[in-house]
């Protein structure tokens, strides 16, 4: 299940993750993924990060620059909810992964930029209890 994420509301959910994962694809299609910081800027319903990137990621953003970005849903929040406690797993966003997509474009020598193009909230794969 995915929720679509309100543009106005996305920086704030990016702050408040941190760091996450930006994915690329190299020249034979394969994925290659890097854990970053980024910086976050809004204006006029437009979300654009900013991030530090390694050779390669940078090279791929050059040459292919639609890449996706993740932050998964963390562990700890992972966990089933105690039937009897009101708590609705499907409603607590923190439970959800977030991904974005966006068009990345070269900025300077070790920096991309990447314009949002689109962003959800998707639910993660329910947890079993423990026997």
């Amino acid at each position: 299940m995915s929720i679509r994420v309100d543009m106005a509301e996305l920086p704030h959910h990016i702050v408040r993750r941190g760091g996450g994962f930006l994915l690329t694809s190299i020249m034979d299609s394969r994925p290659h993924v890097a854990h970053l910081p980024f910086e976050v800027a809004a204006a006029d319903g437009q979300v654009q990060l900013r991030a530090r990137v390694g050779r390669t990621s940078y090279g791929n953003c050059g040459q292919r620059p639609t890449v996706t970005l993740l932050w998964p849903a963390p562990a700890a929040w992972d966990q089933p909810t105690e039937p009897g406690t009101g708590s609705d797993p499907d409603l607590d966003l923190d439970r959800y992964s977030l991904i974005v997509d966006g068009e990345a474009r070269l900025d300077g020598p070790e920096h991309v930029i990447i314009i949002v193009t689109g962003a959800v909230f998707h639910r993660p794969v329910p947890t079993a209890p423990s026997p």
